[in-house]
């Protein structure tokens, strides 16, 4: 299995792009893992600001913006998020190599989402957040909305990540919206046919 796995790596360090990419992955996980140990050590007893933000320890044990927690065992959360990083892997082999841009997005993508995973199994099953911005205040419906987001460097990545990808992105949608639309014109034209 070795054998295998040495021509592999050496094919991936060969290769101009996917060399880059590695770089990013590396450097932006091991950012998001420095800073959040910096926050766990410095903040543990309180807050502090920084500008407009605050600094502070908060936990996450499910998913983005608390989304599960509670309600989801840590073994479905570290699973889900796992399987989301083998998915992303096998885009990111399939169609990441094109050029520096998706292969800088898909390394912040699997950057961050190995930090988060990397903080549910290492740092007590939760994620650790400690940047916070907001409170916002904003107009819906003619009711204020009062809203603040805590996040931290992974997920900060994964927004990065997030807009250098939005171009491939769009052209998936795109060529799935229009196979789409083949297919309804394929369907009505055998519906009109049988009556």
């Amino acid at each position: 299995m070795t054998a295998g796995l040495l021509p592999r790596l050496r094919a991936i360090l060969a290769h101009d792009v996917l060399r880059f990419a590695v770089l990013v992955a590396i450097a932006a996980f091991l950012l998001d893992w420095a800073t959040k140990s910096w926050a766990l050590q410095a903040l543990e007893h309180g807050g502090a600001p920084l500008g407009s933000l605050m600094l502070g320890i908060e936990r996450n044990a499910a998913f983005a913006f608390s989304a599960g927690e509670g309600r989801l065992p840590f073994e479905v959360v570290i699973g889900l998020r796992i399987l989301a990083l083998a998915g992303v892997l096998l885009l990111f082999w399939r169609v990441g190599a094109r050029n520096r841009r998706l292969a800088a997005g898909f390394a912040l993508l699997i950057a961050g989402g190995s930090g988060n995973a990397a903080d549910v199994l290492f740092r007590g099953g939760a994620v650790v957040d400690f940047i916070h911005a907001g409170p916002f205040t904003f107009e819906v419906g003619g009711e204020l909305v009062h809203a603040g987001f805590v996040f931290n460097a992974a997920d900060v990545a994964i927004l990065l990540a997030l807009g250098l990808l939005a171009p491939l992105i769009q052209e998936w949608s795109l060529g799935g919206q229009r196979r789409i639309a083949e297919w309804e014109a394929r369907w009505l034209r055998g519906r009109q046919r049988t009556e």
